[in-house]
């Protein structure tokens, strides 16, 4: 009697403990298939990261480009606008002093545009008045023009 109750209680100790080795194993088992999902989601995320990385890379590039296209075109432009400004000036002086000439020539002396004033003391302007009133006589050495 006492085999049999060692062997009853071994049955239900073993129904017992096969009831936890199920438990372990099937929590076991629910462990890995968590860490694979967990891995799984892990990797996703990073290919979900790298291909961020690669659109922004992609977008810094196309923005640098079109940094550099509109540089070389301010840069241009820029350049343009400096000759355009200088053609301008020129052409002011220009129209000032076809303004005087036009003046001078239709014999009328405007307050707004006295010709000596424009003129000043450059004897070069002066080229009306007699070369010996205004500019100095230039002589030549002998010798100094031979080839």
């Amino acid at each position: 009697m006492e085999d049999r109750k060692r062997t009853s209680s071994g049955s239900e100790g073993d129904d017992r403990y096969s009831t936890m080795d199920e438990k372990k194993r099937k929590r076991m088992i629910s462990n890995r298939e968590s860490a694979r999902r967990s891995r799984m989601r892990r990797e996703q995320h990073l290919k979900d990261l790298h291909s961020q990385i690669a659109f922004f890379e992609s977008k810094r590039n196309e923005m640098i480009q079109r940094i550099n296209q509109i540089s070389q075109s301010y840069a241009m432009i820029e350049t343009e606008n400096r000759v355009l400004m200088a053609q301008k000036e020129e052409l002011s002086n220009r129209l000032e002093c076809a303004e005087i000439v036009s003046s001078y020539i239709n014999g009328g002396t405007s307050s707004e545009y006295n010709l000596m004033e424009f003129v000043g003391e450059d004897p070069w302007m002066k080229a009306w008045q007699a070369p010996s009133q205004s500019l100095p006589m230039i002589t030549s050495s002998a010798g100094v023009f031979n080839f």
